[in-house]
């Protein structure tokens, strides 16, 4: 037991040793963070109408002299409502904590699907087209009760029971068209 004590007390007198890289990024800090922060600054520049820039994953490869190289995957949301994805690069380096290198790959966007919307909105102007010419055709109806035979020009008679229409005798299609079909 008492060698367990003198451990302890040992350890915590000792000074701590610097952190090596790969503890340091471990700890949330370091090439991860530095990396996000300048890409997302980077796509904010590049792209105005991005928002809410997000990196979704990322992987830290140890290089020559002290740095590191961050790849990873992002996106962000744009102006449309939709979301749009992006690959990027950057390299750390260890000693002074800079970035270097940003790399910001291609979009490639997901649109919301609208599809739902569009389909109501169709949907609903068919149901007003068919009220309207619903509340059309019973006042044409009720004009024509009232006015079983008329003539709306010389030579020409319309009989609304038939909804059909003559010129000096004979069925007019131009006339029955024109007055019972418009």
């Amino acid at each position: 037991m008492r060698s367990v004590t003198y451990l302890a007390i040992g350890a915590i007198l000792a000074p701590a040793p610097a952190l090596a890289p790969s503890v340091a990024h471990a700890q949330g800090g370091g090439p991860v963070d530095a990396c996000s922060r300048e890409i997302s600054y980077e796509v904010q520049d590049r792209y105005p109408q991005a928002r809410g820039v997000r990196i979704t994953s990322s992987s830290v490869s140890d290089g020559p002299r002290n740095q590191a190289r961050v790849t990873g995957k992002g996106e962000f949301d744009d102006r449309n409502g939709g979301e749009a994805r992006f690959s990027f690069g950057c390299t750390y380096n260890y000693r002074t904590g800079r970035t270097s290198d940003l790399d910001v790959g291609e979009l490639s966007h997901k649109n919301k699907d609208n599809t739902a919307a569009i389909a109501g909105l169709v949907l609903g102007a068919i149901v007003v087209g068919a009220l309207v010419a619903g509340s059309k055709d019973k006042h044409r109806d009720d004009d024509w009760d009232r006015h079983e035979v008329w003539s709306p020009a010389d030579g020409v008679r319309c009989v609304a029971r038939e909804r059909a229409c003559y010129k000096k005798g004979r069925y007019s299609e131009k006339w029955t068209s024109r007055i019972f079909y418009r």
